[in-house]
């Protein structure tokens, strides 16, 4: 889990200080009473969404450090949020156009208590709270935190929506969008099946009914800034639902569903299936993110961490070993990756294999997480 909390802080960094424009200035004998000193503009409509972004930006921070710290798991994480959150302001000081503000550490170190509520409910749910104590053994917390990227990857970057026409502008290109494009739907059909799988497996009660509660996240993509939903994507999602309701309880069919979805890894990195000729390939991990802006970065990251490590636990689920399930999503991707040399539009690049052994590892970390948790809790009452 503390790998996670540093992806997050080191993401936190890279959005907070993007596009990385530092100039040097002589500051004043004392910078850090600059930074408890500064003001944070006129209360207007950008003022109050300031103050969302902040907030927002730090939820996940809070979040995983609940998570990841043992002992003092309160004052630590929120020493962490405002280390990091004084670090980012004093370094913009040296970046153009930006200003550090007193008000924006506040907020961010706000953000990070409400994550570590979040964390404390994630926790609760997933059984290594007060509510393991009553298990025989806590559920599969990989899957909870599988399930958190999904999430993630569904509502990035949790800002609102400000302007009317903005609305009404997504509005109109989801009315005039194809129906059916079979790679989206394909794909938002496999991700609402596997989550309902990760909630059944996170001991989530009434899976069904919570991934059918989860449909609205489809629709509440409107309101948010960035996001543009699409009719395939919600068919798709329904599908899935509808799919998922049907299988749940077969068990037999683990094996159908890690290939399947291995084909639907095979068939998201080949659309849109237009040959071409030879371009080069990447060596320099996550150079493509590098290159991205950085909310449409972070979303396709948190995209990717979903789909590869589902594959990975979906193999687990069939009775490979860890270290032989994720091998074989590596090699998927190597194989994708070096076709895509011939795809014009696509980079080539060795980021996604990269991503999917990242995800096997984390998994293992989850699982040593899942039995430390297990030897502590007290036998169950039969």
């Amino acid at each position: 889990m503390f790998g996670i909390l540093i992806v997050i802080v080191l993401l936190i960094v890279y959005g907070s200080l993007y596009p990385w424009h530092f100039q040097w200035r002589e500051l004043p004998a004392n910078p850090f009473r600059m930074l408890l000193h500064s003001g944070g503009g006129v209360a207007d409509r950008r003022f109050l969404a300031d103050i969302i972004i902040n907030l927002a930006l730090y939820i996940p921070l809070g979040t995983a450090g609940w998570l990841a710290f043992r002992k003092h798991r309160i004052p630590a994480t929120l020493a962490l949020a405002a280390v990091v959150s004084a670090s980012v302001e004093m370094m913009q000081l040296f970046t153009p156009g930006r200003v550090c503000s007193t008000i924006d550490l506040v907020n961010n170190v706000l953000g990070s208590a409400i994550g570590l509520l979040a964390g404390a409910v994630l926790e609760h749910l997933a059984g290594t709270g007060l509510a393991g104590l009553r298990r025989r053994r806590p559920p599969d917390f990989s899957a909870m935190v599988i399930l958190l990227c999904w999430f993630a990857s569904l509502l990035f970057p949790f800002f609102p929506v400000m302007h009317f026409l903005t609305l009404r502008n997504e509005i109109a290109r989801f009315a005039h969008a194809s129906v059916f494009d079979p790679v989206l739907f394909l794909s938002e059909a496999g991700s609402w099946l596997v989550a309902g799988l990760l909630m059944a497996a996170a001991g989530v009660e009434g899976a069904g009914l919570w991934l059918g509660i989860s449909l609205l996240l489809v629709p509440a993509q409107f309101l948010i800034e960035t996001r543009q939903p699409l009719p395939a994507a919600f068919a798709g999602a329904v599908a899935g639902f509808v799919v998922f309701t049907l299988v749940r309880t077969k068990t037999t069919l683990r094996q159908s569903f890690a290939g399947a979805f291995l084909v639907l890894l095979f068939l998201r990195g080949m659309a849109p299936f237009h040959w071409g000729p030879a371009q080069p390939f990447g060596w320099t991990p996550f150079g493509g993110f590098l290159k991205m802006e950085w909310q449409s970065g972070a979303k396709v990251l948190l995209e990717k961490m979903f789909y590869y490590s589902a594959a990975v636990w979906l193999l687990r689920k069939t009775g490979l070993r860890r270290r032989s399930a994720t091998a074989v999503v590596v090699v998927v991707l190597a194989a994708i990756e070096a076709l895509q040399i011939h795809l014009p539009g696509r980079t080539a690049e060795i980021t996604d294999p990269l991503l999917a052994a990242l995800a096997g590892f984390g998994m293992w970390a989850l699982s040593r997480h899942r039995r430390s948790g297990a030897e502590l809790l007290p036998p169950a009452r039969l």
